[in-house]
């Protein structure tokens, strides 16, 4: 997959089946404590709100849902993440992180986050809908 972020062009490899799990087993609780607020920001796109009332519902959540996690468990999703991906430098493409350090200066926090969830969607995206479309499915608990 290819993508553009602030100017720079970037290029990234699905993960590896295991990263895969890896990511998923630490991505899921986390997004399973934030389905109400991914209503909200549908409902955002969808212009059913104001962005002030969007970030007056979904943000404080957002927010302690993510200070909650552990640092193990933020880099569990961040790292394979960010080394399947390498950024163009003149005709070559370098990778992005390395030994747990990123290798360019200019890449800030929403950057990060930002490269780390078009890598998740291109590589657990399927997954991930497959897992909403059978939730939806299931029949009501009696």
């Amino acid at each position: 997959m290819e993508f553009e972020i602030k100017g720079q062009k970037y290029r990234a490899n699905k993960l590896n089946v295991f990263d895969q799990l890896k990511v998923s087993r630490k991505l899921l609780p986390v997004l399973s404590g934030l389905l109400g607020e991914i209503a909200v920001l549908k409902q955002l796109k969808n212009g059913q709100i104001t962005l002030e009332n969007a970030l007056k519902t979904a943000l404080p959540v957002i927010a302690q849902t993510l200070s909650d996690m552990s640092e193990e468990d933020s880099n569990a999703i961040l790292h394979p993440c960010l080394s399947v991906v390498a950024r163009q430098q003149g005709n070559t493409y370098s990778p992005i992180f390395s030994n747990g350090q990123l290798m360019f200066d200019d890449i800030d926090l929403m950057s990060m986050l930002q490269i780390a969830a078009l890598v998740v969607g291109d590589s657990l995206g399927n997954f991930l809908g497959e897992l909403q479309e059978k939730g939806a499915e299931a029949p009501p608990a009696a």
